[in-house]
């Protein structure tokens, strides 16, 4: 099993290596080396680019790069002290839901507390794509109330498509809790986001889009799965999942393992989700989940992550970052990585990507990224691509340090 487009960068790199060769050569000219070749490099890169989002877009013919079957989940956010968290039911970091009175109850005496932005791990790694220039659409259903009029409009304000579809119950929420080590554990009032029996897909939308993801949360609806990754994979789109929790994965392990085996090109999980799973090391659940797909990635956190795809392996370091607040890591993780795939970049680049969004997220509350936070995000992409592609400047320390196995 072989990765996309692993023969370009060593052509470019190849390329550099003959020009150094050539002025180094000559004295008389030696001493210019240097800016000419930081200049041909940018050149160079530019040109790669250029010829590589032709390609991208001439070949594909698609209306869409990613559609995602998500939880249209309105989240709340709050930070509690670890004697708090000790008060709650469930296990700390892991998700169970809960009723509307419940929910109303909380948010009723938490008034003017909580952070309200528009949620679901599905959603937030389109947030990500859509931030990095991909065209994204979302299916899934909020209620006929205030709360799905919010979560539509928030979606669109991001440029993502909404195929959402009105239901008679509320739409879905969320309180995440927040303890002070960063830790997230949420309860969800389901509602509209998770009634979706009677969802209608136009399984001819399939046909229009690069990559269909689907947010391990979903796992719960067997049919509803089955049904649209049986629709992706007959139009050809290829399919990426993010198991998402622990707990789910418990509940409905035999199911998962079907779904990976005979749907999925990319599984995402965390190590605790592997772990699970598979019942084995990161390392070596990765190694294990990647002989049933071409992709699979295992993240750590502040431990980093494991990429591994046919014969073909590598360890990312996570940036060294105050965290704040974990929620989001994986899915804006996710997000990078598949902007990377997407744009045909080798493995390892797009286990950087994805470490290098992940490492911003979780410096604030919340999977919502500010628009001046983005700006830096893409000028620090672009900025190591030139890194990359310019002989003599120093590669940034995650990408150095990563390692094919």
């Amino acid at each position: 099993m072989s990765y996309p487009n692993q023969r370009g960068p060593h052509v470019n790199g190849a390329l550099f290596f003959r020009v150094k060769k050539t002025f180094n050569s000559y004295p008389s000219v030696k001493l210019f080396a240097g800016g000419f070749m930081t200049l041909l490099g940018k050149i160079i890169l530019i040109t790669s680019l250029l010829i590589k989002g032709f390609a991208t877009e001439s070949c594909q013919g698609k209306e869409y790069d990613v559609i995602a079957l998500g939880a249209a989940i309105v989240d709340h956010f709050f930070f509690i002290t670890k004697e708090e968290q000790k008060s709650i039911r469930g296990e700390k970091g892991e998700w169970a839901p809960i009723d509307f009175q419940t929910l109303s109850s909380i948010l009723e005496k938490n008034q003017g507390v909580a952070k309200t932005i528009s949620g679901g791990s599905g959603a937030n790694v389109l947030k990500g794509l859509a931030q990095l220039g991909k065209k994204c659409a979302i299916i899934g259903k909020v209620g006929s109330d205030e709360k799905g009029e919010y979560y539509v409009k928030k979606m669109e304000e991001l440029g993502i498509v909404s195929f959402l579809q009105k239901g008679s119950l509320p739409t879905g929420q969320t309180v995440c809790l927040i303890t002070p080590d960063g830790e997230r554990t949420f309860r969800s009032y389901l509602g509209a986001s998770h009634s979706l029996s009677d969802l209608n897909i136009n399984e001819g939308i399939f046909n229009k889009t690069r990559l269909f993801h689907i947010e391990g949360y979903q796992l719960i609806d067997p049919d509803l799965v089955t049904r649209t990754l049986k629709g992706a994979k007959e139009s050809g789109a290829l399919i990426s999942l993010d198991l998402a929790n622990a707990g789910i994965i418990r509940q409905n392990k035999e199911f998962v393992h079907s779904v990976i085996e005979n749907y999925v090109d990319i599984v995402f999980c965390s190590e605790i989700e592997a772990g699970e799973l598979t019942g084995l090391s990161a390392s070596s659940a990765c190694d294990k989940l990647s002989a049933f797909c071409k992709i699979a990635v295992v993240t750590m956190g502040e431990k980093g992550s494991w990429a591994c795809s046919g014969n073909q392996k590598v360890f990312m370091e996570a940036f060294p970052v105050k965290t704040v607040d974990t929620t989001g890591a994986g899915d804006l993780y996710a997000a990078g990585f598949l902007y990377g795939y997407l744009n045909g970049e080798p493995l390892r680049r797009c286990a950087w990507i994805g470490s290098f969004v992940a490492s911003h997220v979780v410096k604030m509350v919340g999977a919502e990224i500010p628009p001046a936070i983005w700006e830096e995000i893409r000028k620090g992409m672009q900025e190591e691509t030139i890194k990359k592609a310019t002989p003599g400047v120093a590669v940034g320390p995650a990408l150095q340090t990563s390692r094919a196995l």
